[in-house]
């Protein structure tokens, strides 16, 4: 698929970049996702609305808001491609995900919510309009003490990597084996989930749009998205004309169409 020059759509959505992850830790695909902002602002590519549906920021293993205290140039390398794709009057919504904060109230630290609403970015949990409702997805496997609790012992994980950082993978690997909620993989699990993610949403007769479980998938009959990532599968989703579209990155100029949503009324 190729993208005509100075055209406008309704929105764009992407999820689970975890920015600033170092690719010591676990790997990833920031230049990647840079290539393509860079591409489509080129072409003059612009967009109603821009949804960042979670996970964007990395939190769970060191403090995203200390690195922004020392400096903004990183935070701005990704947040300058962002800003200027969205049309004058448009909406940016940064949706919070489990890795952008590791407060127990699933809050973002006070100088990164600072940093997003003096760009004019929305920040929320859940957005909801007529046609769409856009979470992360962890909502569909945590409550709010089960969130809490997994917070308190990253927190403990982190603590002992400060001191000694070879110890990330190890916590990494505890948390994972031990504590981290498992994503779903058959087919029963995955409509399982999202049942449940859809009455957590309250997604009603709208398309529901979420991240979390790194999964880029589209379920037409329940009328249901997943964006992906760009730790491995560079995927994101655009709205026009009353669909959307799921694409794929499979290199520098070069997008694959997965997947086609025609808005539907779920009561039909």
């Amino acid at each position: 698929m190729k993208f005509p020059r100075n055209k406008q759509y309704q929105a764009l959505y992407l999820s689970d970049v975890h920015y600033l992850l170092n690719k010591k830790i676990k790997n990833h695909s920031h230049k990647e996702l840079f290539q393509l902002l860079d591409h489509l602002s080129r072409r003059g590519v612009r967009f109603q609305n821009l949804y960042l549906v979670g996970d964007i920021l990395e939190s769970w293993y060191f403090n995203a808001a200390s690195k922004l205290k020392k400096g903004q140039k990183r935070f701005n390398r990704l947040f300058d491609r962002l800003d200027v794709l969205v049309l004058d009057g448009g909406r940016k919504y940064f949706i919070v995900g489990n890795h952008d904060t590791t407060s127990f109230t699933m809050r973002l630290s006070t100088r990164i919510e600072q940093y997003l609403n003096e760009r004019g970015w929305r920040i929320r949990e859940r957005v909801q309009t007529r046609d769409v409702v856009a979470v992360h997805g962890h909502q569909g496997q945590y409550t709010r003490f089960s969130w809490a609790y997994h917070i308190a012992i990253v927190r403990l994980l982190h603590g002992a990597a400060r001191l000694f950082p070879a110890l990330f993978r190890v916590a990494e690997d505890f948390y994972n084996r031990h504590l981290n909620r498992v994503d779903p993989v058959t087919t029963q699990e995955k409509l399982a989930y999202y049942r449940r993610l859809s009455q957590v949403a309250g997604q009603g007769n709208r398309v529901l749009i979420s991240g979390h479980t790194h999964d880029f998938l589209c379920i037409p009959e329940l009328q249901i998205i997943n964006t992906g990532d760009w730790v491995d599968s560079r995927t994101f989703v655009i709205e026009k004309k009353g669909s959307f579209v799921g694409l794929r990155m499979k290199g520098r100029k070069q997008f694959e169409r997965v997947f086609r949503l025609r808005k539907v009324s779920l009561e039909d």
